[in-house]
């Protein structure tokens, strides 16, 4: 799947976690072990509709040996996209 990333482009999604509906730190430890089960250079897209948990996942990220890409809201909902290192 394709997705257009502001300020970075297309890139191409490797994979998604769904964490709609979880609280902290559900959604970090998600990340975090999608990082962790990743190659190098893929995309994952994170689901999240919990505000402080899409602020706190681009930290997790950066930890995870990835680079958070961006964010984009759509209503109540967060997608965000990292990519491993």
């Amino acid at each position: 799947m394709e997705v257009e990333i502001p300020g970075v482009g297309v890139v191409n999604v490797d994979k998604t976690v769904d964490c709609l509906g979880q609280v902290c730190p559900k959604p970090q430890l998600e990340a975090k072990k999608a990082l962790k089960d990743m190659n190098s250079g893929e995309v994952v897209e994170i689901l999240i509709d919990n505000p402080a948990s899409s602020e706190a996942v681009p930290g997790i990220i950066k930890k995870n040996q990835g680079t958070h890409l961006g964010t984009i809201k759509e209503g109540k909902d967060f997608k965000l996209y990292a990519r491993k290192e």
